[in-house]
């Protein structure tokens, strides 16, 4: 199993990716892990909210295929433990 995380936009904060390079060092002795970028939209701010949001969606279905299995990450979303995702998982 791979497990692939996708994030739009990259982020200019050096202490930030340093931690995300670390977070990968530390998956990669367990399973197979990739991290991918998806750059941000072009002339986002002609765009209102929805069509931003249905635009990134587009580029993020395109990264992924049917039988993959999808959890979306949302600070308003669900509640999981470590072992909680694991287990969802």
């Amino acid at each position: 199993m791979t497990i692939k995380l996708l994030a739009i936009g990259k982020t200019d904060n050096k202490e930030l990716t340093s931690l995300i390079d670390a977070y990968k060092s530390r998956l990669n002795h367990y399973i197979k892990f990739e991290f991918e970028v998806i750059p941000d939209l072009k002339k986002a701010k002609n765009l209102s909210e929805n069509e931003q949001k249905q635009k990134e969606g587009e580029l993020i279905l395109k990264k992924v295929s049917s039988s993959d299995a999808l959890i979306l990450l949302d600070e308003k979303g669900k509640q999981h433990t470590s072992v909680g995702l694991a287990k969802e998982i």
